[in-house]
């Protein structure tokens, strides 16, 4: 009988060694601030970062930036996205309320997150998704961004200009604050203004867009003529003088969803995005090169950011096919799916032989609003033409106002254009 029990347990033994050895080994979880560059990507993709695998939380051209371009990612675990003061409570209040109508024009809007119930499987769900980046005060009813250095950097020689912008933007609808809206026929006014180097001071740039989807009003104000001039409506999708970026580029997305040939949204999922950044700020006192400590200007292709704390975040993957008279075919996106926090983490777009042209990152991190809101703040952007091997990046400043308390409607009209270049 001894024997008996002894042959079955050496039988269990042996089947359990087995079954052991059948199953796939657990994959290893990187430790806390790996840093993911093209020396180490090979060696990390089957590893795991909070128990997910590296290979599949990279996004979009994420694996190619790293290694063909340089770019690094430090690897931290993820913490929970802060939404902006009172944008819940607005949504709730205002939930049901927003909707499309058979043109995809927002209608019965007010405040807060349009759509905050959002279906994968609903066809509208990508233009629901879009309006909800666009509409709403998530990143300011106000911003007044300055100083705001763009730096203009080749791949191959490095940095070639500086320049020295102001960018404002006015929410007049969607508003966090009250009221709530201020004029539904306008959501909101936007303007660039160069102030530096002197050969180019004096050029500002206001975009008035429309609540009802009609292409903007732009007007340009020329120091010299010391005269508003408005362009053509179709300037949007222009290039901004001197930089790689486009105007409806601008910190990520800066247009109407209806200017697009369609909007879809692919997927929910997980991706690798900058929510806490680390980076350092625009040191003004600073000459030369380090004036921009977040940058690795002196590292080939030069247009890098020192590396930055990246985290696994919940993204839709939503995708925008613009009309045949854009210069891009296809912008691909990875927007938080946070409900009030939809942060353009990563963009891709592709020029219209379907190729890779530009890819566009963003960071953020938590800031102390004016008006005593805690929300996000963007510290880093950086658009990489991949063809040209060119790049246009800026780091922020201390000195961001998000909601500043003495700010009107009549700061940013047309008229009020001279007046920002002081």
């Amino acid at each position: 009988m001894f024997k008996n029990d002894l042959t079955r347990l050496l039988a269990a033994s042996g089947m359990a060694v087995g079954l052991a050895m059948a199953l796939p080994a657990q994959a290893e979880e990187v430790a806390e601030g790996t840093l993911l560059s093209a020396a180490t990507i090979d060696g990390l993709l089957d590893k795991t970062l909070d128990g997910k695998p590296i290979r599949d939380v990279l996004v979009g051209q994420q694996e190619k930036m790293i290694r063909e371009y340089g770019w690094q990612m430090k690897l931290t675990k993820a913490t929970p996205v802060n939404v902006t003061s009172g944008v819940l409570e607005v949504t709730e209040k205002h939930k049901g309320e927003a909707s499309l109508d058979a043109g995809k024009h927002l209608v019965n809007y007010t405040t807060g997150v349009p759509f905050p119930d959002l279906d994968p499987a609903d066809p509208d769900a990508g233009y629901k998704l879009t309006y909800n980046i666009l509409r709403f005060g998530w990143l300011g009813d106000t911003m007044n961004l300055q100083p705001l250095n763009f730096l203009i950097i080749s791949g191959k020689t490095g940095l070639e200009k500086e320049q020295g912008w102001v960018y404002r933007r006015f929410l007049m609808s969607g508003r966090l604050g009250e009221p709530h809206v201020l004029d539904n026929s306008i959501s909101k006014y936007e303007a660039l203004v160069n102030v530096y180097p002197n050969d180019t001071r004096g050029l500002g740039l206001l975009t008035v867009n429309y609540a009802d989807g009609r292409l903007p009003d732009v007007y340009a104000y020329v120091k010299s003529l010391r005269r508003v001039r408005r362009l053509s409506s179709g300037a949007w999708a222009d290039p901004v003088q001197g930089t790689d970026l486009l105007f409806d580029d601008t910190f990520g997305l800066n247009l109407d969803p209806t200017w697009y040939e369609n909007w879809k949204l692919i997927a929910k999922r997980q991706g690798l995005g900058v929510d806490k950044s680390i980076l350092p700020p625009l040191d003004e006192k600073a000459s030369g090169k380090a004036k921009y400590p977040f940058m690795r200007l002196d590292e080939a292709p030069y247009w890098n950011f020192q590396p930055d704390n990246y985290e696994i975040k919940d993204v839709y993957e939503l995708e925008g096919t613009p009309k045949n008279n854009h210069l891009v075919s296809r912008r691909h996106m990875f927007v938080g799916a946070t409900l009030g926090a939809p942060k353009f983490y990563w963009q891709d777009h592709y020029d219209r032989k379907g190729e890779h042209w530009h890819t566009e990152y963003v960071g953020y991190k938590d800031w102390k609003w004016d008006d005593g809101r805690t929300g996000p703040t963007v510290t880093g952007v950086v658009l990489v033409d991949v063809q040209r091997m060119h790049a246009t990046a800026f780091g922020y400043s201390p000195a961001f106002h998000h909601n500043p308390p003495d700010a009107k409607a009549a700061d940013y009209t047309p008229e009020a254009l001279p007046r920002m270049l002081q």
